[in-house]
């Protein structure tokens, strides 16, 4: 009975032993610097990728990972350095220095902008030309696109009421607004108790603002002028656009 009992006792003491060496865990420390200067380098990335574990160095570039004994796949990234990559077997706790090479190569980056003259060399004061694209892209009421709320998001411009598309253009009122179409005169620029404009958004071309100083041409007005240019349409192809809002939908279409 004790020789049983002896047998039983070997068996789990190696039961014990053999999961104590696969639970087997080791330390793999060290610092992460600039291979040309030396520098330490924070933050960067240390990555065992086996087991999908990982740390960042500190502010002095050290770092410190417990991981299973083994064999290991580490990887040792930062921005703006090449990555460091070694494979390892690890029984016990082992440091480990890693020196990573700058690569500041980056692929050409072209940036091309229309350059808008400078107002000391514009013959016009006053005059704000306002892209259609930037009419499209404000936030629009009940989704409808709308040219004057645009123009009262201008300096020098507020509207006359909240949710009215009227424009007051320094201290003016908004029958002191002359506002033309193709240089048409529209006497009523708004409707639907002037909380929407006129206008079609997908129709128009242009859109620009004479705060004050106009030419002579636009007479007839004392605070300002909105000049507004209709699209030519299409000469090549058919295509359009539409918009589906809470109030109203738009259909465009233009062609050859």
């Amino acid at each position: 009975m004790n020789l049983k009992l002896a047998f039983i006792f070997v068996l789990f003491f190696c039961g014990i032993i053999g999961a104590d060496a696969q639970q087997k865990k080791i330390t793999l420390f060290g610092y992460v610097e600039d291979a040309e200067t030396g520098e330490k380098l924070p933050g960067a990335s240390v990555l065992i990728l086996n087991n999908k574990s990982g740390t960042s160095t500190n502010n002095y570039g050290f770092f410190t990972i417990t991981i299973p004994a083994g064999d290991v796949q580490l990887i040792i990234s930062s921005i703006g350095y090449k990555a460091y990559e070694k494979n390892l077997s690890l029984n016990t706790d082992q440091k480990i220095n890693v020196k990573l090479i700058p690569n500041n190569n980056l692929d050409e980056v072209v940036i091309t902008a229309q350059k808008s003259p400078a107002i000391q060399q514009q013959t016009q004061m006053s005059r704000v030309n306002v892209p259609i694209t930037m009419v499209k892209s404000m936030p629009r009421f009940l989704g409808e696109t709308d040219v004057l709320k645009t123009l009262q998001l201008l300096p020098g411009v507020s509207q006359g009421s909240e949710g009215n598309s009227n424009i007051l253009v320094r201290g003016g009122g908004p029958e002191q607004n002359l506002i033309l179409l193709d240089g048409t005169l529209i006497y009523n620029p708004s409707h639907f108790l002037s909380i929407f404009s006129t206008f079609n958004g997908d129709a128009i071309k242009n859109v620009e603002l004479y705060k004050g100083g106009f030419p002579a041409r636009f007479g007839g007005r004392l605070s300002s002028v909105v000049d507004l240019v209709m699209k030519d349409g299409n000469m090549k192809k058919i295509n359009g656009d539409a918009s589906i809002g809470l109030l109203a939908s738009n259909l465009t279409l233009e062609g050859p």
